[in-house]
């Protein structure tokens, strides 16, 4: 008897990944197939480090999203990410950050010009970086920008979207109190009234819960995997996670309801 429902777990398991893939590739199908062109491009944040980042165009008419990779890493966290993004017709731009390392090969140039000069890290200087990349993306776009973070630049990315009215949403990848006793995040963004998508792998799920519960619920897509543990951050969305596909899906959903 027990393995009988063993086998019809799987069975509906594997009913659920097949559905989830089929509706991600249709998705994808009847999205855009416009080239994206690709270039990296300089300039300077608050206390004039130069900041690098990639950009992925598909039209110059096309919002833009604001891509922040993880504490450690790189904007190569998003080269693979970034292209499907710009499927759902938006326009994308991955960002070195100084509080940066390396990510599939890619060097993090601000990272490294900031150690060359002894700048300072901290999340106030982390933030310097983030709001002049929106400066920099508003210059060529008078829409409002999507944030999209992923660990501890993922929380910054909540935090930036209550403070800055050209941020229309934000999708945090395992955000959490990175900063205490510094920045409070939950107490930050108790007040912010933007569409937000959260995500985590199985076990950082209360966490991430705990840290939205003071935003109006209205405003918040909190998923939650189904189909095994899940990944943190952006690994979530990577060939890492065999069942990336429900993530995408969500996220597909959840930008489609921006539209």
């Amino acid at each position: 008897m027990q393995k009988q429902q063993r086998n019809s777990k799987r069975k509906s398991t594997t009913r659920q990944l097949v559905c989830y893939s089929g509706i991600l590739v249709l998705m994808l199908i009847f999205s855009s197939f416009n080239a994206i062109r690709t270039s990296s491009v300089t300039f300077p944040s608050t206390d004039s480090l130069e900041i690098t980042a990639d950009l992925y165009i598909t039209e110059t008419d096309n919002p833009y999203i604001l891509l922040f990779h993880e504490q450690g890493s790189s904007r190569g966290e998003f080269h693979t990410i970034a292209r499907r993004l710009c499927k759902m017709d938006y326009n994308c731009m991955a960002v070195d950050l100084r509080n940066g390392g390396n990510n599939s090969f890619i060097s993090n140039e601000t990272a490294k010009r900031c150690r060359e000069s002894r700048c300072p890290t901290g999340a106030a200087n982390v933030q310097w970086d983030m709001q002049s990349a929106i400066r920099y993306v508003s210059s060529k776009s008078n829409l409002p920008v999507i944030l999209f973070g992923s660990g501890a630049n993922g929380s910054l990315s909540l935090k930036l979207a209550n403070e800055n009215e050209n941020v229309r949403a934000v999708v945090a990848m395992s955000p959490g109190e990175y900063f205490l006793p510094n920045i409070n995040i939950q107490d930050t963004i108790s007040t912010l009234k933007k569409p937000v998508f959260i995500t985590s792998s199985r076990s950082e799920l209360t966490y991430v819960t705990q840290l939205v519960s003071g935003m109006d619920e209205k405003y918040v897509s909190l998923f939650e995997p189904k189909l095994g543990e899940g990944n943190r951050g952006t690994a979530s969305l990577t060939a890492e996670n065999e069942h990336n596909s429900e993530y995408w899906l969500a996220l597909l959903l959840f930008f489609k309801d921006l539209v």
